[in-house]
């Protein structure tokens, strides 16, 4: 078995035949402050209660970051926060694992609503838990006796070890906590204990096995993985193929859509794209949706619960099982994980070409691009059918802001590059405006954005720290 007792500082290292050189995150919100992924949640937490005095954008502030350098193969993380709620809902976490094969790689994008306690408690157990479970089948399937054979669950086994763990945990968010609270029959556990059952967070979990060379991605909410892979297009030139891991859990989602009216026939569960009134239709937490209303009627008149919704007739209507989904990994991948408030403002095709204008501009200038001012069209992406077709618009924030995609490529940290380009890239004034923006006026025009950009490398030689 493993056991995190705290969370792991992320640092080079060597994943068996590939090297996962580089880790980068970057969190969108409007407090313009940065954060280490192992800073301590109540520390991060007063942070973002801290009134911000200046409007410079923090962006801007990227140049302070320690810089990532393909020769040295390291591997650093950073998390910027200026938040649209506040304080900011989403979340990330990371763990890189040794293991008898190898590493085992876990990297998670946690999309909070309704309040930060769920996501906050994700990034404390998701990554254990399920660590766990799979280091117990994995165990299951080791040789009785001294072997050079190495265990390998059947790929089911370990899909199905992933949503038990997620269910499981969402068990304990939901109904254990509430089970708790009747038991301390006190209001004051049930202000301590309910409050990550109240909110609700959807997840997005990568599993990277560097034995097999097979990333998973497990979804249970309305983010979404993309994996970028470099190659050429029809002119010989560098490009790179789009590879969308994930599918989007929500209300329009028609397979979705099917499965809630299949689960509570005569309800008007999905109106409008909105599943009674959510957005995503799988999530943990949201217990609102998932208790009885016995149960929320009980926590109504001795635990200071809400009134139970009257469109809520037959709970649960919201899952936290997730989907999984299964990709061979090549040197020179690249996996950008994101909560829906990205794919708001750029499409998956859009994030790989900036992600790969990026990793080319590290080699030296680009020839025949401005990297000043680039539209989408000539961004270093892969289109299977006619290249020089027009590419439909499918994002919905620059429709918002009336304004012209133009990326731009200034940053040295990948994600940041992302999120700066989300926020409207070379247009200047527009990122300003949208930074200058605070909560509550703010979530009209931008959601809470989490990014993070991990990339596979081919160099099989020990790493090498700072």
């Amino acid at each position: 078995m493993f056991s995190l007792r705290m969370r792991p500082r992320l640092n080079g290292f060597h994943t068996g035949g590939l090297v996962l050189f580089g880790l980068w995150s970057a969190t969108y919100a409007l407090t313009s402050r940065l954060h280490l992924d192992s800073d301590e949640d109540t520390e991060r937490k007063a942070q973002l209660r801290t009134v911000r005095t200046t409007q410079a954008s923090a962006l801007a502030k990227e140049k302070s970051l320690d810089r990532f350098s393909l020769a040295r193969n390291e591997l650093h993380t950073a998390l910027r926060n200026d938040d649209s709620n506040n304080p900011i809902e989403d979340d990330h976490a990371e763990a890189i694992l040794p293991v008898p094969s190898g590493f085992w790689s876990f990297f998670a994008v946690l999309d909070g609503h309704s309040g930060w306690e769920t996501s906050a408690w994700l990034r404390e157990n998701l990554i254990p838990a399920t660590s766990g479970a799979l280091a117990d089948i994995y165990q299951a399937h080791r040789p009785p006796a001294p072997s050079d054979a190495l265990p390998l669950p059947a790929s089911a086994k370990i899909d199905q070890s992933i949503k038990d763990t997620f269910k499981r945990i969402d068990d304990d968010i939901v109904h254990r906590a509430v089970e708790q609270v009747f038991a301390a029959g006190t209001r004051t556990a049930a202000a301590r204990l309910l409050a990550p059952a109240y909110a609700g967070s959807c997840a997005l979990l990568a599993f990277y096995d560097s034995h097999t060379r097979v990333l998973r991605a497990a979804l249970a909410g309305d983010s979404r993985a993309v994996l970028g892979r470099r190659t050429v297009d029809a002119r010989g030139r560098p490009a790179y193929a789009v590879h969308v891991l994930t599918v989007e859990q929500d209300g329009h989602n028609p397979a979705e859509e099917y499965r809630l009216n299949a689960q509570h026939p005569g309800e008007a569960v999905v109106v409008n794209g909105r599943v009674l009134g959510m957005g995503p239709s799988r999530a943990f937490g949201d217990a609102l949706f998932k208790w009885t209303r016995d149960v929320q009627w009980k926590l109504k008149q001795s635990f200071l619960g809400r009134t139970p919704r009257a469109n809520v007739k037959t709970p649960p209507y919201l899952t936290a099982e997730p989907e999984v989904t299964s990709f061979e990994v090549e040197p020179g991948d690249f996996l950008i994980l994101a909560t829906d408030g990205l794919w708001e403002c750029l499409s998956s095709r859009e994030a790989v070409g900036l992600v790969g204008m990026w990793l080319e501009s590290q080699k030296g200038p680009l020839p025949q691009i401005d990297t000043s001012s680039v539209m989408p069209k000539d961004l270093p992406v892969l289109i299977e059918d006619d290249e020089d077709a027009p590419v439909e618009e499918s994002t919905v924030r620059h429709r918002q802001w009336g304004a012209e995609k133009r990326f731009a490529g200034a940053d040295g940290n990948a994600a940041t590059h992302l999120l700066r380009n989300a926020l409207g890239g070379a247009d200047q004034d527009l990122t300003a405006a949208i930074l200058s923006l605070r909560s509550p006026r703010s979530r009209t025009f931008i959601d809470d954005i989490t990014a993070v950009v991990v990339f596979f490398g081919d160099n099989p030689g020990p790493p090498s720290k700072d």
